[in-house]
């Protein structure tokens, strides 16, 4: 079993970027591909190499996706540009999904990928962009236990909690039902926030009670930190679109799997429902969430 020592990532986004300098630090060699030229010029300023042809990145040991949608997935996988088109002959780089996708969608591209020698490991992430940037990630990986322990090294780079859920697909599942509930507590705290600071309860008391009794969440367990999220969230009203875009997509993935197993989620379809319709207007409310409180 070969080492990983140059990594691509085919999207450098939000999540991608700070991953990426997170892998550059632990000194694999790297290759950024991403459409915008914004992003290609921050790392070529750091000596990375970087392109805009995903065909560019088949000849790295591992290749991340991470990517917005399954459109752009299966384009870059297995479009007549894409990866398993340009993968070198007798080379197998390990074809980390971070992205968040449904478990069909990588069985789709299984073989495919394995005919042109690839091996694909289900890898989705949790810990937002402030874990992104503070390698502190929550890994999910599914796949097989070789595949798995290849992967080990970039992932430790990357991120703290790593967890092996099962074969391939388990982790995509993993991943959206922990969206599922993350989305919700988003939501929902940043109006909490608001309503304790409405009746003059800052954040900054609310958090330490939260944190040992039941209303505990991720967003609530350190307030500090919980501010620093939401300013993360919300940098601008068109980052915010996007995140607004992504958890939304993350509420339709969990209801397709609810679909599949013919379960009725009818608090998800609400929530999802509510996201879809009033979510976009949120970013003014994370906006006031992520602000110090006003002292005298």
């Amino acid at each position: 079993m070969d080492p990983i020592k140059s990594v691509a990532f085919i999207g450098a986004g939000n999540m991608g970027a700070p991953m990426a300098r997170c892998a550059l630090r632990a000194g694999y060699a790297l290759t950024i591909c991403d459409r915008n030229p914004a992003v290609r010029d921050a790392f070529a300023a750091q000596g990375v190499r970087t392109t805009a042809d995903v065909a560019d990145c088949a000849a790295a040991d591992a290749i991340i996706v991470l990517l917005a949608n399954d459109a752009q997935i299966t384009e870059a996988m297995l479009g007549e540009r894409g990866l398993a088109q340009a993968i070198p002959a007798g080379h197998h780089p390990l074809v980390c999904m971070m992205s968040t996708t449904l478990p069909s969608t990588l069985r789709a591209l299984e073989a495919p990928l394995a005919a042109a020698g690839a091996c694909l490991l289900d890898a989705p992430i949790s810990g937002g962009i402030v874990g992104a940037q503070d390698g502190t990630l929550t890994i999910m990986l599914g796949g097989s236990q070789k595949d798995v322990l290849r992967a080990q090294p970039l992932m430790q780079a990357m991120g703290k909690g790593i967890f092996h859920c099962g074969a391939l697909g388990s982790a995509a599942v993993t991943k959206i039902i922990n969206n599922m509930l993350c989305v919700t507590n988003m939501f929902l705290t940043a109006e909490a926030v608001e309503l304790a600071a409405a009746h003059g309860v800052d954040f900054e008391h609310l958090a330490p009670v939260l944190e040992v009794s039941t209303g505990l969440n991720f967003l609530t367990a350190d307030a500090t930190a919980g501010r620093a999220q939401y300013r993360a969230w919300v940098p601008t009203e068109a980052a915010f679109a996007d995140i607004h875009r992504i958890i939304s997509k993350d509420l339709h993935l969990a209801m397709a799997l609810g679909d599949a197993a013919s379960l009725d989620l009818g608090m998800l379809k609400q929530v999802s429902g509510f996201v879809d319709e009033h979510g976009g207007q949120a970013g003014a409310r994370w906006k006031r969430a992520g602000e110090p409180p006003h002292t005298e």
